[in-house]
């Protein structure tokens, strides 16, 4: 537990994080989170994941909020933007 406001390093911890459970929530190596302000509570996120193939794009934005729920939950506050590609239409 921190008081106060959130520093780089918890930010980077928690961008680490949320990025390792949507590679295993999804089977893929091909993610990536960036936070826009670098305060840790507006986020972007791509990913790529065969696990997104026959999907539309609301599916694949559920199943990756569903693998980062927690931390939408207590820290970031929004996902600005999202991008999520089978491997097919990542080429």
């Amino acid at each position: 537990s921190s008081s106060g406001g959130v520093d780089g390093q918890v930010t980077s911890v928690l961008m680490e994080s949320m990025k390792a459970k949507i590679c295993e929530a999804l089977e893929t190596d091909d993610c990536s989170i960036s936070d826009v302000y670098g305060d840790g509570r507006h986020v972007s996120i791509d990913v790529v994941s065969k696990l997104f193939e026959g999907k539309n794009s609301m599916q694949r934005q559920r199943m990756v909020y569903k693998a980062i729920w927690l931390e939408l939950q207590e820290t970031v506050h929004a996902v600005d933007a999202m991008t999520t590609k089978t491997p097919e239409e990542a080429k």
